[in-house]
């Protein structure tokens, strides 16, 4: 059944790291509905199929798993039951935690910029200081081709051909991330428009693992904990907190709903702890 559902996916517009979590998470779901009595009538009875991700999602949550994740999980599942016939099951998603996604704070941007800009590679320096200053997910910066990129005299954008939801998006490029990119450029030129903008040593697109690691391995070099996305964080927190309009931040980051947006209004729990650490009971009148 598994096989058959990753063909079917093969043939959605949806991107590919979407598709191989939606593969891994369906298999995993069917992998403990084996070890459930009468697992299987949750894959034909619509009554049967709700009590069964009810009962999963609340194993999802005993083992640890955060809200993000178990709503990842039933929006793949949802996408399974569609597949099979069945319709989506009735549960509630689990609701996020009232606090803004985790970004990197001033002193931590600034060392993995040393990190990055201390790489011998143009293509990693690149992928780098293009994802912090356009908020790019790790999917789009894979698939962007030389034609996405314009520098002009007059316009420097990036275009994001098929975002999250197949979403067109055009992100202004600011000096420091036009400056890589024009040298990169450089190096590729007379190349069809259709060429990757990032390749591998072996000069195929590059991958989403490859991008991964390349990140963390700067994380690493500068003592900073972080991942692809973290990145994506902090472009749209500092655009936030610079006062920027939540509907303009919205368009930059791709966000089809405005409530995703403003999440990054919220305190992290970094300010949340620097809060409670001012009480001194002992000191007051």
């Amino acid at each position: 059944m598994i096989s058959d559902y990753k063909t079917y996916l093969s043939r959605l517009p949806l991107s590919e790291h979407t598709k191989r979590n939606y593969a891994l998470r369906v298999k995993h779901y069917l992998e403990w509905l084996d070890g459930c009595p009468e697992g299987a009538k949750a894959l034909s009875n619509e009554t049967e199929r709700d009590f069964a991700i009810k009962e999963y999602k609340t194993y999802l949550l005993c083992k640890g798993c955060t809200a993000n994740t178990v709503n990842s999980v039933l929006a793949a599942l949802d996408n399974f039951y569609l597949y099979i016939g069945m319709g989506t099951a009735k549960i509630k998603r689990q609701e996020l935690p009232k606090q803004a996604p985790r970004s990197l704070e001033p002193d931590e941007q600034r060392r993995f910029l040393k990190a990055v800009m201390s790489s011998k590679s143009l293509r990693n320096r690149t992928i780098a200081v293009v994802m912090l200053n356009c908020g790019l997910r790790i999917s789009e910066v894979a698939a962007l081709n030389v034609s996405d990129i314009v520098l002009t005299a007059r316009k420097r954008e990036l275009t994001v051909r098929c975002g999250k939801n197949s979403k067109r998006r055009v992100i202004p490029i600011n000096k420091d991330a036009a400056e890589l990119l024009q040298e990169l450029l450089a190096s590729v030129q007379g190349s069809p428009s259709e060429v990757p903008l990032f390749r591998s040593q072996q000069g195929s697109r590059i991958s989403l693992q490859s991008i991964d690691h390349l990140i963390r391995e700067f994380g690493k070099d500068s003592g900073v904990e972080l991942s692809s996305h973290s990145l994506r964080h902090t472009f749209i927190t500092k655009l936030v907190r610079l006062g920027l309009d939540v509907v303009a931040v919205a368009e930059l980051a791709g966000h089809t709903r405005l409530e995703t947006t403003r999440r990054y209004s919220l305190p992290s729990q970094d300010v949340m702890l620097a809060a409670v650490e001012k009480l001194n009971y002992a000191a007051s009148p």
